[in-house]
């Protein structure tokens, strides 16, 4: 079990965000798509899920790009609005099937400005044929610039009584642990807690190395290297080792 594997594929599917459904049945349900959809949310709320789920719930095959690594720069966008220009793509055709696209640009919060831009100029594109929908932690500032053309979606994490629907037992402290993130959640749940190292501190300079090491050991709580007759004051310690060299 993983956050992929575990993946709702339809809005029905999805725990909770019942605004930003009705926002995204909207959008994909009416022509021409003259605007474009940002769902913005803290990280593991479900917000590329929701954008993946509403795209084949509304019969469209969507095109998943993480912008943050894909889209860093004009020609990056060009390429894609090329790409774009028929709203029925090849691998739809292959399938035989006539799917329209739909684009969605995940993490585009961590593209660069100047690709921002040129999407913004595409989203505004009146020729454009296929819907965009965008996820991204933050909002751009040119988005933020252009509302009339962009719908900005806030999404919140899904109530403690939708996610407990999901399990058998209570996983209330797990919940308030990982502070609603559903991603983290199954994580926790299937991993566990991990152990906590303990602070690291430097020893002092100018040590011996064999002290240095005995620091060491006592930090990390392991075993005394040192024999029973030789725990005694660290300098004696120290000469003890280097006589019995």
């Amino acid at each position: 079990m993983d956050s992929e594997t575990t993946r709702p594929e339809y809005l029905d599917d999805v725990l909770g965000h019942e605004e930003p459904k009705q926002i995204l049945k909207q959008y994909l349900t009416n022509k021409p798509y003259s605007k474009a959809v940002f769902l913005t949310g803290s990280p593991g709320i479900g917000k590329t899920t929701l954008a993946l789920c509403a795209a084949r719930t509304f019969g469209f095959v969507p095109l998943e790009i993480n912008a943050s690594r894909s889209i860093r720069s004009f020609t990056d966008v060009e390429k894609l609005k090329d790409a774009c220009a028929a709203p029925v793509q090849i691998q739809s055709l292959l399938l035989q099937n006539s799917k329209i696209t739909c684009v969605l640009l995940d993490e585009i919060d961590g593209s660069d400005p100047h690709a921002q831009s040129k999407v913004m100029a595409w989203i505004k594109d009146p020729l454009r044929k296929v819907p965009i929908l965008c996820t991204g932690n933050d909002v751009p500032t040119i988005f933020k610039r252009n509302k009339e053309f962009i719908d900005i979606v806030r999404c919140f994490p899904p109530r403690q009584h939708e996610i407990q629907k999901m399990f058998n037992t209570d996983i209330t402290p797990i919940i308030k642990e990982c502070q609603f993130d559903v991603r983290r959640m199954i994580h926790r749940l299937q991993y566990g807690s991990s152990d906590i190292l303990p602070k690291y501190t430097l020893p002092p300079t100018g040590l011996s190395a064999e002290e240095t090491f005995i620091r060491h050991q006592k930090m990390f709580q392991l075993e005394d290297p040192l024999p029973p007759e030789y725990r005694g004051d660290k300098q004696d310690n120290v000469r003890s080792l280097k006589a019995k060299r």
